[in-house]
């Protein structure tokens, strides 16, 4: 998102007056967020309502700085929220889909953590491996499960 852009988001929304919420967030963080994805009314694996609430509804306590969360009403989908924001971090994911994220963080992060390129860097890389043509599109957050593979499989290609 261009700075024009993100100061149009932080100027659309209201001033706060109470704590930050997901209801009511901080601009600062809103405007950091480069590619809001919206929140569903649904959720696309079962069709029922999806509801902004406590991760400990997931993890049984809450975790985190922003203990918030995005959960389908009908099957065991979730996802975080960008901290200070009642924006996704990725779509509502199913258990299946959260485990191969999760393998494929883990590959993808080395990729990075080892110091042979930048975060931004091993994620050009990346969508040009996947073939994503806009590497903004670019976020294992959003993938599906072949998607994850498909990272997993990459990583390791490049580093054999």
């Amino acid at each position: 998102m261009s700075r024009s852009m993100a100061d149009q988001l932080r100027a659309a929304l209201p001033k706060r007056t109470g704590p930050v919420t997901p209801w009511n967030p901080s601009r600062r963080a809103v405007a950091r967020v480069k590619n809001p994805l919206p929140v569903p009314d649904q959720c696309p694996h079962c069709r029922s309502r999806v509801w902004i609430g406590s991760n400990a509804a997931i993890y049984g306590r809450e975790y985190g700085e922003w203990p918030w969360a995005l959960m389908c009403t009908g099957c065991d989908s979730y996802v975080g929220l960008h901290p200070f924001t009642g924006i996704p971090l990725g779509t509502l994911a199913t258990p299946a889909m959260r485990h191969a994220r999760s393998l494929a963080k883990d590959h993808f992060n080395q990729l990075w953590q080892q110091g042979s390129m930048t975060r931004s860097e091993a994620y050009a890389w990346l969508a040009g491996a996947l073939g994503i043509a806009d590497v903004e599109q670019c976020h294992i957050g959003w993938f599906d499960v072949a998607q994850c593979s498909a990272v997993v499989a990459a990583v390791k290609a490049r580093q054999a």
